[in-house]
């Protein structure tokens, strides 16, 4: 399965959460394709440097650059376009918004995340939705 993820998982397993770590193992185990915004990496970033953490946020790039079950996607034009689209449309916030594009453009079957703004995505039917909680 392709697995789209927010930065909210990544927070997730670097907190030690329990679904988060599971399916984190999942991928490493070749289970699961997951995709990835290179947003996610800067907001992954900033949210360790405020927690004096930010050591590990080259632990997590090293981590996803290396696995091969990991794609790490950068913002391409054609994902800023379909990006707006979902901004303007459902009112998501840029980053969600660049999140939400990259994972449709990849063929995501699920978006990850802990971010309750994803919940209209599921509702609406655009991509399937599981929040960690």
């Amino acid at each position: 399965m392709v697995l789209g993820a927010d930065t909210g998982f990544f927070i997730a397993q670097a907190n030690n959460h329990p679904q988060a770590t599971a399916v984190w193992q999942d991928v490493n185990a070749g289970r699961h394709e997951l995709v990835v915004s290179t947003v996610s990496i800067n907001e992954l970033f900033v949210y360790l440097f405020r927690r004096g953490r930010s050591q590990e946020g080259q632990k997590w790039l090293s981590l996803l650059i290396e696995s091969k079950f990991v794609n790490l996607v950068p913002v391409s034009i054609e994902i800023a376009q379909l990006s707006a689209r979902y901004r303007h449309g459902i009112g998501l916030p840029t980053v969600d918004s660049l999140i939400l594009a990259t994972c449709l453009d990849r063929k995501c079957n699920k978006l990850l995340s802990t971010d309750s703004d994803f919940r209209i995505v599921h509702e609406q039917g655009i991509i399937p939705v599981e929040l960690l909680e």
